[in-house]
């Protein structure tokens, strides 16, 4: 994988129990995989459109049905986040914006919270979505491994 930044080895990919591909090149795997950002027909879930909110609302969503690292419970920029920037997102507007479904998503945070590891492998976005793309993967940190093109920022999060 040359010429991707990661913050995990390949050998956390191999091991993975989900992949996701988040407006990336799909490739065909033997394990459980999500497209974001397009669509493929051996995928367990497709999320066929991105945009600068699709982090949040994958975001606001695993807030709600509580599927997120326990430490944050007590992180006060968690609390920030959710406060500040999580309560206005607008779920069902969302949603149609990205011509995809409550059960949709949702499928997309069951196959996160079942999985021991989740590898992103990360495509081309616009700077303000791939910070809200990092501010969602942190909701899950301790079992996420991150591999994009671009330069990798510091898990933390943003707009608050």
């Amino acid at each position: 994988m040359k010429d991707f930044y990661t913050n995990k080895d390949e050998e956390f990919l191999k091991k993975s129990d989900l992949v996701i591909f988040y407006n990336a090149p799909i490739k065909k795997l033997v394990k459980d995989y999500v497209v974001i950002g397009g669509s493929d027909e051996y995928s367990k879930v497709d999320i066929p459109k991105t945009s600068k909110k699709l982090p949040l609302l994958l975001a606001r969503l695993a807030y709600v049905f509580e599927i997120y690292d326990e430490n944050l419970k007590e992180d006060m920029d968690f609390e920030d986040f959710v406060e500040v920037i999580l309560k206005g997102i607008r779920v069902k507007r969302e949603l149609q914006n990205h011509n995809t479904t409550l059960e949709e998503v949702a499928g997309v945070l069951y196959l996160i919270n079942n999985s021991k590891r989740v590898s992103f492998i990360i495509g081309d976005l616009d700077e303000e979505e791939y910070e809200n793309l990092m501010s969602f993967i942190k909701m899950f940190e301790s079992k996420a491994g991150i591999f994009s093109k671009n330069e990798l920022i510091d898990l933390e999060f943003y707009g608050i």
